[in-house]
């Protein structure tokens, strides 16, 4: 079955390019009838084709859809192959790990640890640090060599310290990135310290 991560509709219709009807990581659990994200995050506010009478939940129909030509949801058999969208995001991971541990961790299920390079990367990651259990989440963000620096190689144009102030030169068990919870900016971190940490 196709698999593939997207966090909401709106960014399937910002896709104007779109030709192809195309999966969007939705799926519904028949046992309880209820639509969600992949990653487990529950779907709502859907823009079913209603004009189609879609969602029609003919049997087996759970997964769901961007219709081409409507740009809404359409749900279909999970096993009908069709092209797909990707997610450009992350996923909280809520196991705690060390940050090396967080790291080896991401780059053997995930791709990496993650970045929050943009401010539409935070945003997002503020929405996700509701859920964690801990009270800072490791992200990429790494200090060696007397600089900052993401460890999947996104420029750090894009900052979110706190009092917007990146700390210089931190003192050697602080060299790792985490976003605060409370706080809801980058903080340093003693990286053997264990929280939950983002993936990408």
């Amino acid at each position: 079955a196709p698999v593939l991560f997207v966090l909401s509709v709106k960014v399937c219709t910002n896709a104007s390019t779109q030709v192809s009807n195309a999966w969007v990581g939705l799926y519904k659990k028949p046992e309880i009838g209820v639509w969600k994200w992949t990653g487990g995050i529950d779907a709502e506010q859907l823009i079913w084709d209603t004009g189609m009478k879609q969602p029609n939940n003919l049997t087996n129909e759970n997964c769901g859809f961007l219709y081409k030509d409507t740009k809404k949801l359409h749900d279909e058999k999970c096993s009908w192959q069709q092209y797909f969208f990707c997610m450009t995001n992350f996923t909280l991971v809520p196991q705690m790990e060390t940050w090396d541990g967080a790291l080896e961790y991401c780059r053997t299920h995930y791709k990496d640890l993650a970045s929050l390079s943009t401010m539409e990367r935070m945003d997002s990651a503020l929405l996700e640090i509701t859920q964690a259990e801990t009270e800072y989440v490791w992200t990429g963000l790494r200090f060696l060599a007397g600089d900052w620096f993401w460890v999947n190689g996104d420029d750090l144009n894009y900052t979110a310290w706190y009092q917007n102030k990146q700390p210089q030169c931190p003192a050697r068990h602080l060299h790792c990135g985490a976003l605060d919870k409370q706080t809801r900016v980058w903080t340093q971190r003693n990286c053997e310290e264990k929280y939950s940490f983002f993936c990408q």
